[in-house]
């Protein structure tokens, strides 16, 4: 995937957070507020996913010319991904 897509759903989540500001300032429900920074959330573990995603891939698909290199860089995605759960 493109730095450009992250760039896009990140902008996205960004615009979203202004939106949750503004509730904020303007008194809105409190269940309201919860659930659009719920979408937040989701939206930017939605990247997070997709970036171990692309990252884990490469692993496999292109290895390291060092064994050793290769094999820190797949436990460290791995560890990634066990932290997000």
């Amino acid at each position: 995937m493109t730095n450009s897509k992250y760039i896009t759903r990140l902008k996205r989540s960004e615009g979203q957070l202004r939106g949750i500001q503004k509730m904020i300032d303007e008194d809105r429900d409190c269940a309201d507020i919860i659930t659009q920074l719920t979408a937040v959330r989701s939206s930017v573990e939605r990247v997070i996913e997709m970036m171990i995603t692309e990252n884990l891939t490469a692993c496999i698909n292109q290895p390291l010319d060092d064994p050793e290199a290769q094999k820190e860089r797949l436990e460290k995605a791995i560890r990634y991904l066990i932290k997000r759960k």
